[in-house]
């Protein structure tokens, strides 16, 4: 049976220590990427920096600004799927302790409905893995362990925002301390050098001038 105190401890303060640890580790993490030497482009610049840097993170919803996601739409569907309902656990982590008034039912089921949606996508994320022969080879373990536990994750979100029972909350809520102690060490980090990625590729491709879309001359 779990006490009220201790279902209040996981809900407040464990989440408030593991944000805190969270933050402190990514704090490191991009001090340390921020440091890394940038290679400097000699030409002359002839594009916008800033242009090049809106067109780079403006390719995450334009998938058809990408010959990969133009030509894979249906895997770009799929990553919005995932990432929305992974977006809407992350929220409700936030909402159903410190802003309950909000969560009402029709809330809390659109909550539940997207991130179950992605549990199914992250089915086939899983069963992609094992049966595809080239995704197979170049698996590590953490593939499969970090996939597998945002499965959990999804299912402890789901339960709790559709029947708010004290065994849901208490799963949810002790998975996501977990969760963000774990993150910053495994591949689920990979979302932090994005940004970086973007920026960085944006302010290249600008500065030369050669984003999609754009007419080269030889003026």
């Amino acid at each position: 049976m779990i006490s009220e105190g201790l279902l209040h401890f996981v809900e407040f303060e464990l989440q408030i220590i593991a944000l805190i640890i969270f933050g402190i580790l990514y704090s490191i993490r991009i001090g340390q990427l921020v440091k890394l030497p940038m290679p400097r482009e000699k030409a002359p610049s002839v594009g916008s920096q800033v242009k090049g840097v809106v067109f780079s993170f403006s390719t995450l919803v334009l998938p058809w600004k990408m010959e990969s996601t133009m030509k894979h739409l249906g895997r770009w569907i799929e990553f919005m799927i995932y990432h929305f309902g992974a977006l809407a656990a992350i929220t409700a982590t936030f909402t159903l302790p410190f802003t309950p008034k909000i969560m009402i039912p029709s809330v809390r089921m659109i909550f539940a409905v997207l991130i179950l949606l992605a549990a199914v996508v992250g089915i086939i994320k899983i069963a992609r893995r094992f049966l595809n022969p080239h995704l197979r080879h170049v698996s590590v373990p953490d593939d499969y362990f970090s996939l597998i536990a945002v499965e959990i994750y999804f299912i402890a979100a789901a339960g709790c925002l559709i029947w708010n029972t004290t065994g849901f909350r208490f799963a949810f809520f002790l998975i996501t301390a977990l969760f963000l102690i774990y993150v910053p060490f495994s591949k689920i980090s990979h979302y932090v050098y994005w940004f970086f990625a973007r920026v960085y590729l944006g302010i290249r491709y600008g500065r030369r001038g050669i984003l999609p879309g754009k007419r080269l001359t030889n003026e």
